[in-house]
């Protein structure tokens, strides 16, 4: 999947992402709601992984790079998943790099990306979740239309302990 919105190109990761990727996974700030902070070999797994061929097949990740369109500076990345392709029930995630949080690209290129998913794939439902204390995804999560569905216990193992986290849908007959 490719797209670009006004400011963003959205294009699947690709071998010249890594130095861009690892940068941004290895930052303690933006991996505490995620995982543990990435090596470089975690990073390659990561490219290795987002350039297979994607066959649409439940858990497989389609893993898309969020680039500047003036400046191509590397901003993020967004992740898609069927979880129940049979129920038409996908999942989506984001990451942005530390330098280009609050500046409004998460909600840009995550709202062209579910409009995307929606017209390209047989889809009735997105959901995301994420770890409680992550306060800033899940008010993306709201800013989106994205409805809170449940609180889930220990759901999420993070820094050593189990946290609870949310899970937020979307409906194709609830997108805008």
């Amino acid at each position: 999947m490719r797209f670009e919105t006004t400011r963003l190109i959205v294009r699947p990761l690709q071998q010249s992402d890594l130095a861009d990727v690892y940068q941004s996974r290895k930052n303690p700030d933006t991996s505490k709601y995620i995982g543990d902070p990435a090596t470089l070999e975690d990073a390659k797994l990561r490219i290795e992984e987002a350039t297979l061929p994607w066959q649409g097949v439940d858990h497989q990740k389609m893993m898309l790079a969020i680039r500047c369109k003036t400046t191509h500076q590397f901003i993020g990345e967004l992740l898609f998943k069927f979880t129940q392709k049979q129920c038409h029930i996908g999942e989506i995630g984001y990451r942005m790099s530390p330098q280009h949080l609050g500046k409004g690209y998460a909600f840009e290129a995550a709202s062209a990306f579910i409009s995307n998913l929606f017209d390209q794939f047989e889809l009735n439902k997105v959901i995301a979740v994420c770890a409680i204390g992550n306060v800033a995804s899940w008010r993306l999560m709201e800013k989106l239309g994205m409805r809170r569905e449940a609180e889930l216990r220990d759901n999420m193992y993070l820094q050593g302990c189990y946290q609870n986290s949310f899970m937020y849908s979307i409906l194709k007959r609830e997108l805008q």
